[in-house]
This record gives structure tokens, C-alpha cells and sequence, in this order.
């Protein structure tokens, strides 16, 4: 029987994707379906067919899972922020040990223990970072998410996963949205929250720098929320899906505010990369730092290092460290940081992360330990081939993305590596993303 779009079927879903669906076998043929838990049986209506694979939603819950939560967002489902408020913490959790366990056997096949996911006391008002779309829907100001595969903004006034301070910041923007004559101006708005000092970025992202009220903007958001130290205006022209522009004009305060991890002290600009979570972040860069095994007479290079977060976590406790990193302006915080600490041991380098580890192998530069910490897309091969001359001792890879992640790992340990431990971290509770930290010895 060939399926088609419409159709009703039961199943029982025996497997889940990386994202979170759950995947159910009608005759063999796989339907993807959002919001089914592992051996959950359903009534399914089919929404899509495809030559190989379907998607299908809900129609009828025939049998629960014990496990399944009712999502305490009221728009979970229609955005495409959280994905799993469907499962309790705990079950988010298996899920996403399990996902990292396929993609070693399957993509990078190897044995590798993965250790229990490194769970947070609570999943919500973890996010010290916000980027919400403004626009107008029937004349009416609207504030939120898009819906997942659109540009259509649903409506929000809280974010469960945002700090509350952030939801502060945006209930008193959305008050003032309402009153300005130029809303079609407005494109995002950025928040960003320092946990530790309480200190709050507020960037208007717009379509130009003639704006009406922007006095008013100031004087509301400094009378009414507390401890704002910065408000910016960013202009971006295009007609793209790019949100930040170059353009940046400093309207209250300073450009940047100050955030501390584990007695570290760091500068966040409106352009600078720092993790969304900062209760887990000092659990990855801890964990990064353990496998490191540092005695304080490593050479130490950090790849992808950002605005150097985990660079400085390592020199405390390395003879030296070397951070590369492509983006300009993230290198200045970096060294800029390093200054704020005090931390003299170590230097910061903007180039390309292959070419700059392809000089050290031909500097012969001695290196003990490298540090990868790559955006989605993992290391490229040239990075990973340059690496491997390096001969360190050690390598710790933290990595975003487990299916790039076990590309790299394979080619790592057929050049003469092995993934000794991998310790996921959940640095994104109710969505489908796990962070992890990697060992890899040179055998």
C-alpha cells in the first residue's frame, strides 16, 4: 500500500531522531512524529510523504508514557524554541545520552563510554541571552518566536528558558513598543544578562538610525528595570536573515558589560560569542580543564577560542596558552580579558584556525595539549591533519553538534588518536542540544 498525505495509521514508536521526533515503522516505512515518546502507540494522521520517509502528527494517545510532561510553556509546540518539554528532565536526559551513543557506534564507530548527561538542578530561566523578533500582527505589537519553518512571530511576554531578568527587560520594551510611532523601524531585540554581577545589555536592532523617541527609550528602560548598563542601537539594512548589522550606536552606558565563571572576570560586547548557559558553562569548562590533566608545564593550544573563556580556565593551571580565533573583534575581548584577570601566561591570535595550526607544525613548535572548540560544522580536515602532526599528548574537544563531533573523532583515531571518555553536558535543557567534552590521547 503506498501511503499517502491524510492517511490514518497506528503505530508505536521505537526509536527517536536527533531533533526529538519520534520515529514509528508503518510496513517497514518510517514516519517521523513530533511530540511521540518511546513506545508511546498512537493514532497518526500522515502530513507528509517522501520517497524514503513521512512526517506524521498526533491524532490519538493509545498508550502514555510514564514520563510524558505537560509543557509548562504555553506556546510549547508552536515555536521552535524548546523541543522537548513533552519529557520529564529525566527522560530529556536519556535521550540525549542515547543520541551521543548512536553517532559513536554509528558515525564515528567506535567504543567510547559515555558518562550520564550532566544534568542541571532546574531545566528553566537558564538563557542569559535573548534575540526576539519585533513586529505587527492586525496593527498590534508582537513580541517573540518565529513559528518553527516560518517568519511568522508568535506572540510572547515570557520565555520559561530566559532568565527572569530578561523577561523583565522585554515586558517593559513591549510596553514601550506599543507607544512609539515608528514600529515598522524596529527589527529584534537583543538582552543580554550577566548572572553574576546582574548587569543588562539592551540592543534595538533597526532598519536606520532616525529614530522617533529615543530619549524615551532610554529614560523608560533606566527608571524601570535596574542595573542596565548598556543601551545600543545596532542598524541593519539588509533583507536577509542576518540579525546583527555593522552599524552600532552606543545610546546609554558603556559598549559592553561584565560577567564572572569560576572567579574569572569577562567582558561581553554586543558582538561577542559567551555561552547562553552560564551555570553549565562552568561545568563543561571544568570538565574540559580535568581532561586537559595539567600540571603547569604544558604548551597549550586553544583552537576556536573565542573570547577566551576556556583559554583563561587553562592558563590557571598551564606554563602557557595560545588562543586562535578568526573573529577580530573576539580576539580584542579576549586580550582584554586576559588583562581584566591579570593572566599574563598567555597570547591571542586572529587567524584562521588550519592555517595558524599548520604554522605551529611548521615552527615545530612544541604543543602537550590542544583544545577544539568548534562551531557546528565541527573541524575541517586540514585543522584535523595539522593537528595530528602537532603530536600533542592530550586533545579535549568540545563540541556542539554529536554527528560532526563522531565525523571528527573517526578521523582522529585513524591518524593514531583514541577517545578515551565522553562527558555530555546539558547546557540546553528542553531542546534537543547537548554539549560535549571529549578526551583523546595519542596512543
Amino acid at each position: 500500500m503506498r501511503m499517502k498525505k491524510n492517511d490514518i495509521v497506528t503505530g508505536i514508536c521505537g526509536s527517536y531522531t536527533y531533533d526529538g521526533h519520534g520515529v514509528v515503522r508503518v510496513q517497514g516505512f518510517p514516519l517521523f512524529v513530533k511530540g511521540l515518546m518511546l513506545k508511546e502507540e498512537a493514532e497518526l494522521i500522515v502530513t507528509m510523504v517522501k520517497k524514503t520517509y513521512g512526517y506524521a502528527k498526533i491524532k490519538t494517545l493509545l498508550c502514555r508514557h510514564p514520563q510524558r510532561m505537560e509543557p509548562k510553556c504555553l506556546i510549547a509546540g508552536k515555536c521552535g524554541g524548546c523541543q522537548l518539554q513533552h519529557m520529564s528532565y529525566a527522560h530529556q536526559a536519556m535521550f540525549k545520552k542515547m543520541q551521543v551513543e548512536e553517532a559513536m557506534s554509528r558515525i564515528a564507530q567506535i567504543d567510547v563510554p559515555v558518562e550520564d548527561v550532566a544534568m542541571m538542578p532546574s531545566p528553566y530561566m537558564y538563557r542569559n541571552k535573548a534575540q526576539i523578533p519585533i513586529g505587527t500582527q492586525n496593527h498590534r505589537v508582537v513580541t517573540g518566536f518565529y513559528r518553527i519553518h516560518s517568519n511568522t512571530i508568535i506572540d510572547m511576554d515570557r520565555c520559561l528558558i530566559q532568565s527572569e531578568r530578561i523577561n523583565e527587560v522585554l515586558t517593559v520594551m513591549k510596553s514601550f513598543l506599543k507607544r512609539v510611532p515608528d514600529i515598522e523601524k524596529y527589527r529584534h531585540l537583543l538582552i543580554k544578562h550577566a548572572f553574576h554581577s546582574d548587569e543588562l545589555m539592551i540592543v534595538c536592532i533597526v532598519k536606520t538610525k532616525h529614530l522617533d523617541m529615543t530619549e524615551e527609550l532610554v529614560h523608560t528602560l533606566t527608571s524601570e528595570v535596574k542595573n542596565v548598563k548598556s543601551i545600543l542601537l545596532n542598524v541593519n539594512r539588509r533583507n536577509d536573515n542576518v540579525i546583527l548589522g555593522d552599524e552600532e550606536i552606543l545610546l546609554y552606558g558603556q559598549n559592553s558589560i561584565v560577567d564572572s565563571i569560576h572567579g574569572l572576570k569577562f567582558h561581553i560586547s554586543m558582538k561577542s560569542f559567551y555561552q547562553v548557559n552560564p551555570i553549565q558553562t562552568e561545568v563543561l569548562y571544568q570538565k574540559a580543564l580535568e581532561f586537559a590533566q595539567l600540571s603547569g608545564k604544558e604548551n597549550v593550544v586553544d583552537l576556536y577560542c573565542g573570547v577566551g573563556t576556556i583559554s583563561m580556565f587553562l592558563a590557571q593551571q598551564a606554563k602557557h596558552v595560545c588562543g586562535v580565533e578568526i573573529v577580530a573583534q573576539a580576539i580584542e575581548d579576549a586580550k582584554q580579558n586576559a588583562a581584566l584577570n591579570g593572566i599574563e601566561n598567555i597570547d591571542f591570535v586572529c587567524a584562521d584556525a588550519a592555517e595558524y595550526a599548520q604554522q605551529i607544525v611548521d615552527r615545530r613548535q612544541q604543543v602537550d595539549v590542544v583544545v577544539i572548540d568548534p562551531p557546528r560544522k565541527g573541524c575541517d580536515k586540514k585543522t584535523l591533519d595539522s593537528i595530528v602532526k602537532m603530536r600533542p599528548k592530550r586533545i579535549v574537544y568540545v563540541s556542539c553538534k554529536v554527528s560532526t563531533l563522531a565525523r571528527d573523532l573517526r578521523i582522529l583515531c585513524d591518524a593514531g588518536y583514541a577517545c578515551k571518555k565522553i562527558q555530555p553536558v546539558d547546557m540546553f535543557p528542553n531542546t534537543y542540544g547537548v554539549e560535549c567534552v571529549i578526551l583523546i590521547v595519542r596512543k
